[in-house]
């Protein structure tokens, strides 16, 4: 984006156009994968043409410590999108904003005085193979991966670097408790990345993955006969994901216009359709849109974000130690 305003100023050569240019940039710090934003973003573009939106991708974590880091000169304008637990550690460094979009969405999606608003939500199912689930039967629930005739068919992402994996593990030690929690654990491969997962379930090098219900979907959508997705009967989590506004952001009208923007129903929806990240709208219902069920038909086990947050360090800790014992 700089160097195609650089290029505007040095062939026009008139000041007051690279002036506006630059005035009219907005930076969006973004965690979501490059086809995702890169739509969006023209979505915007093409409707605001005075507003030019340049990007910084990378991993929830790194962004937001890079806004902490710059809290006193932001070059940020504003994140999307993170788990809402991580979002909340770095309220200090966000902008409030009521967005007219905010009604729409639960008010346990929203933080205080309008810090963020949650956007979408990743379900955590199990995706199973049916060439690879022992004897043919899938999983009925969590619990049933703790027997014996699941070693080394189970796939799960490392926590220490899946937000939407911790939140499962996290999960199943509350439910489960702590031997059939540690059970399933040492029944399974772990893996560095959560695309490592759905895709060794979808190649068939693994019988089941925990992971993320948009991630099994795509291959559902995409025609593959084998996958299924098991919603368990114990009931699952949600990892809720949302954008917020940098404090100090040199663009904030422009910033509020794109989190309008990425907040609204029409945009949801498109995101939806084509990556099939469950929005958190209420006005929303995705089984009309594909053939996943309504959130309200799905059993949910609410998680004190709060609580998991502040046990991560001590939870992660305690997770290397039963993966060093395998």
């Amino acid at each position: 984006m700089l160097k195609r305003v650089f290029l505007v100023c040095v062939l026009l050569m008139i000041p007051l156009v690279c002036a506006e240019a630059f005035a009219s940039d907005v930076v969006l710090y973004s965690s979501n994968d490059v086809q995702t934003v890169s739509s969006v973003v023209d979505q915007f573009e093409k409707q605001n043409p005075d507003i030019r939106v340049s990007v910084v991708r990378a991993g929830t974590g790194a962004l937001m410590q890079r806004v902490k880091a710059e809290a006193g000169n932001p070059l940020g304008d504003i994140f999307w999108s993170g788990g809402l637990s991580t979002i909340g550690v770095f309220a200090d460094q966000l902008q409030p904003y009521h967005s007219p979009e905010e009604s729409a969405v639960p008010a346990q999606y929203r933080g205080p005085n309008g810090l963020w608003l949650g956007t979408n939500t990743h379900v955590i199912v199990l995706m199973a193979n049916t060439r690879q689930v022992p004897d043919g039967q899938l999983p009925k629930g969590w619990a049933d991966l703790a027997s014996s005739k699941w070693k080394g068919k189970i796939v799960i992402p490392d926590p220490q670097f899946s937000s939407a994996s911790y939140v499962a593990l996290y999960g199943l030690r509350k439910l489960l408790g702590d031997a059939v929690y540690a059970q399933i654990v040492h029944n399974s491969v772990i893996v560095g990345t959560t695309s490592a997962a759905y895709q060794g379930v979808a190649d068939g090098e693994f019988a089941v993955a925990v992971t993320m219900e948009y991630a099994a979907y795509q291959y559902v959508a995409g025609g593959l006969k084998d996958v299924k997705l098991v919603y368990p009967v114990e009931g699952t989590f949600l990892s809720p994901e949302g954008m917020a506004l940098i404090k100090g952001g040199k663009h904030p009208t422009e910033a509020r216009k794109l989190y309008d923007f990425l907040a609204s129903k029409a945009v949801q929806i498109e995101i939806f359709k084509s990556a099939f990240r469950r929005p958190l709208r209420t006005d929303i219902d995705v089984s009309t849109l594909s053939s996943l069920p309504a959130l309200k038909s799905i059993k949910v086990i609410p998680l004190d974000d709060n609580q998991m947050e502040a046990e991560r360090t001590a939870f992660l800790t305690q997770w290397r130690q039963l993966v060093s014992s395998n």
